[in-house]
């Protein structure tokens, strides 16, 4: 025990020394120039781990909400409180059964093209979202049957079965331009006659209503846009004119232009390191959070040995000193206990982990590989663009050596372990990952991490498919009423506490470091990606040195 304290303090010694290396990936923003923006402009400018996906059939990580959100408009909108509010759609009315859901829509929104939004607009975007099948059609395909147009203004959702948290799921339903898009089809594609459905125009241009219109795009460097000044919804004064997403956050770059005011957020996976020496360079400098239950998990994949062993799983529970991730490697976090936050519908503790090698040793001793897992190799990868991540992998690596156990840790940008997460068999053994709730309701979390898939997303590579799980979590998701529908959701954490699915290690704020001297930026809805919506923001040039 004490031998591995004094090696976590090496680690995180060490770290101090040289977290200014940081671990951006991609291509480094610049740290001047004109893709920067110029001092008297009215612009917010921060940074992500990767370039945005702001197609709404494509994109659905945290970088391509932070697009999204601001580009497109939703059916409903999220409340701070978890709820929902009414938004594209101003009304809508549920038969008894639950199987169909008529919405209003409103009459006085317009696209960035000129072209009026409509119920056909509305059609158009869940046929084109459930034939792409990517983005945040996990949360609609299995549910939402067909789309049938009543007349301009009147659409109705018919489900295959009564979906409970749809409401919910409509605030990542985002509501594109079809006029526009079917012009701009490519002649080949994946979609028959429909081209490319308009996924290359998407590449360079966006194709909504919301409040900004996407219209500088440097690839792999950033994307820009501009206020759409007839948004329907309206601004307050001192929303920023212009904003840019740049896809990189490398911890050198970033510390730079915070302190040339070329930045005016950094983004939420600087280390703690990084964020205390930009505190600690300019007292204008403060720190915005936002509770939104995102949090670190040990992934594992439950399809590859040894880790498909429910033993084995257990025993790496033991082998983190959650104490140490939570008040000094992820400052300010809370030791998760459950595999979903616990601000989502329905939480119940169901682990009580702790750091503790003769646990550890107890549970491994049950595996069945407990005679030869010591000869085996255990990968445990980590993204590069999250530095504070491989202090925890080093960790795991140092208490899992005290038990016999051999861990190999592998360093990989965000973007090669997404690309690998499709195949189960490429799909890491075990990753640190963060994932953001994308709605208030449970549902989406346990159909994105739990339900089986046939081809696996960054979301899933906790492979689990288990038949039992996957009927547990439809049958929740039928359930309309909300206080039956929490109960069920106990149940499948239940299930998974006892099979041990993956780790669930802290719940951790978002911290965002921003300049305080002619920036307002105080989060309001605690949802991915909405730490950056721009109608929340207010940008004061006349203050910038």
């Amino acid at each position: 025990m004490k031998k591995l304290l004094v090696l976590l303090l090496v680690v995180c010694l060490s770290f101090s020394l040289v977290a200014c290396g940081g671990g951006g990936g991609g291509d480094t923003p610049p740290a001047s120039g004109p893709d920067t923006g110029d001092a008297g402009e009215s612009i917010f400018r921060v940074t992500q781990t990767i370039m945005p996906k702001w197609d709404p059939a494509v994109g659905s990580d945290y970088a391509s909400c932070v697009v999204l959100i601001n580009a497109y408009d939703s059916l409903v909108f999220p409340t701070p409180d978890g709820g929902v509010e009414p938004w594209v759609a101003e009304s809508w009315d549920i038969s008894p059964d639950g199987l169909t859901w008529d919405f209003k829509i409103r009459e006085d929104i317009y696209f960035h093209s000129g072209n009026q939004l409509t119920a056909h607009d509305v059609a158009y975007s869940m046929n084109r979202l459930l034939e792409i099948g990517e983005g945040f059609a996990f949360l609609f395909y299995e549910y939402i049957d067909s789309v049938e147009v009543i007349d301009d203004f009147n659409v109705r959702f018919n489900c295959k079965k009564s979906y409970g948290p749809l409401l919910n799921s409509l605030v990542r339903f985002y509501i594109v331009d079809q006029k526009l898009l079917e012009s701009k089809y490519a002649s080949s594609g994946d979609y028959g006659d429909k081209g490319d459905y308009g996924k290359g125009y998407l590449l360079e241009h966006d194709a909504g209503s919301g409040p900004y219109v996407v219209d500088s795009v440097s690839t792999n460097i950033s994307v820009g846009g501009t206020k759409f000044k007839d948004y329907w919804a309206g601004f307050e004064e001192n929303n920023p004119e212009k904003f840019i997403v740049y896809a990189s956050n490398d911890a050198v770059t970033v510390k730079t232009m915070m302190s040339r005011q070329e930045l005016e957020s950094t983004d939420m996976w600087q280390t703690t390191e990084n964020v205390a020496a930009m505190l600690a360079s300019d007292s204008t400098l403060k720190l915005a959070y936002n509770y939104t239950g995102g949090g670190i998990n040990l992934w594992m994949n439950n399809q590859r040995p040894p880790m498909d062993d429910k033993y084995v799983r257990e025993c790496f529970g033991y082998l983190i000193d959650y104490a140490t991730v939570c008040e000094k490697i992820l400052p300010d976090s809370l030791q998760k206990k459950s595999v979903i936050p616990s601000n989502l519908l329905g939480f119940v503790p169901v682990f009580d982990f702790e750091f503790n090698l003769e646990k550890a040793k107890a549970a491994l001793a049950k595996s069945k590989y407990a005679d030869k897992i010591g000869d085996m190799k255990i990968e445990l990868i980590w993204n590069s663009e999250s530095a504070d991540r491989e202090k925890v992998a080093l960790m795991i690596q140092a208490a899992a050596a005290q038990i016999g156990l051999n861990v190999t840790i592998v360093e990989l940008p965000w973007a090669t372990i997404v690309a690998n997460s499709a195949d189960v068999n490429m799909s890491p053994m075990m990753t640190l990952t963060s994932i953001t709730p994308v709605s208030s309701d449970s549902g989406s979390q346990f159909v994105s991490l739990l339900r089986t898939k046939k081809v696996g997303t960054w979301e899933n590579m906790n492979w689990v498919n288990d038949p039992e799980l996957d009927k547990l979590i439809d049958h929740s998701l039928t359930i309309v009423d909300i206080e039956e529908r929490a109960k069920a959701y106990k149940e499948i954490q239940e299930y998974c506490g006892e099979r041990f699915t993956f780790v669930p290690i802290a719940e951790t704020p978002e911290r965002l470091v921003y300049q305080s001297s002619y920036v307002e930026l105080e989060p309001r809805i605690p949802l991915q990606g909405f730490s950056f919506y721009l109608r929340d923001i207010k940008v004061y040039p006349e203050r910038r040195r």
